[in-house]
């Protein structure tokens, strides 16, 4: 396995430096991610409520929910077409969609994610920190949260592994560009609507759970500094999502999502929880072990 391989973009780039053209990237999505938020809201409302309509879900909350959701694919799409495509004169498919050869990496991705969320909710319960108090599931809702955890789940690996990443690698050292994505993909976390970070959320989600966000930035990332893919973190970072959303009930913004499970577990302490941290390093360990071309074991 190769690590990122030099980048070739800039020789015909205005912008040579790629650290520069990452820290564009960001001031770029989040000054302007309010403005898709609100053309969305004025012109696409009226498309979505009609969508949600179909599927029984007409209420305000969900379409506040779907319309921030959708906000951060949309300028994610923008920006890379401006960056990715104007700038660095390349397609949208060299940031890493090539399929062939990675549909195996994308299943595991997705196990995963799963592994990580399943076992972390299934020791809980085990150990009666978790009491479940209802199981519940509705299909209409479900094909929404699939659909739009997807496309947020593209948007955030596309702008953060794809580009950032990928453009910080071609001009620092490999981890220290794996480090800097990975907070970046913190603030752009904590950003609500990408209009800014939220202080409130900081203080109450505590620093175990800024750390299990950072150290899962870098789970996303450290295979693409080996494979130079995004099908693996798509993979991985969607099952995380909707499972520990929609089903598993550890979203702290959910809108008034019907999720499958409701316990008496909030979702700030499972993300600030010390079993979440281990999770997560044991998935680095994995993935470098797997994926490390001076250390790699076949499973």
């Amino acid at each position: 396995m190769n690590d990122i391989p030099q980048v070739t973009w800039f020789k015909n780039s205005p912008i040579k430096y790629g650290w520069l053209k990452a820290v564009l990237f960001i001031i770029c999505f989040l000054s302007f991610g309010f403005i898709v938020h609100l053309l969305l809201t004025i012109f696409g409302g009226g498309i979505i409520r009609s969508v949600l309509r179909v599927l029984g879900l007409s209420s305000w909350y969900y379409k506040e929910w779907v319309t921030i959701a959708l906000t951060y694919p949309i300028s994610t799409l923008f920006w890379i077409w401006i960056f990715h495509k104007i700038i660095n004169k390349q397609s949208f498919f060299s940031l890493g969609f090539q399929f062939r050869g990675y549909k195996d990496d994308l299943i595991l991705g997705i196990f995963l994610g799963a592994g990580i969320v399943g076992l972390g909710f299934g020791t809980l319960y085990v150990f009666n920190f978790l009491s479940v108090e209802s199981i519940k599931f509705s299909f209409n809702n479900h094909i929404l949260y699939v659909f739009v955890f997807f496309l947020v789940v593209v948007g955030e690996e596309v702008s953060v592994r794809g580009f950032i990443l990928k453009n910080l690698s071609s001009s620092l050292n490999k981890y220290i560009a794996l480090v800097l994505s990975s907070l970046a993909y913190v603030y752009l976390q904590l950003s609500i609507g990408v209009t800014g970070v939220n202080l409130n959320m900081i203080a109450e989600i505590g620093i175990v759970s800024l750390l299990n966000l950072f150290l899962f930035g870098i789970l996303l990332g450290l295979y693409c500094i080996y494979r130079d893919n995004l099908w693996f973190p798509i993979g991985l970072n969607f099952s995380w999502s909707y499972l520990k959303g929609p089903v598993c009930n550890f979203w702290n913004f959910h809108y008034g999502m019907n999720t499958i499970f409701s316990h008496d577990l909030s979702a700030i302490e499972f993300e600030n929880s010390i079993l979440l941290t281990a999770l997560i390093v044991l998935g680095i360990i994995f993935v470098h072990k797997r994926y490390n071309s001076n250390n790699r074991v076949i499973i």
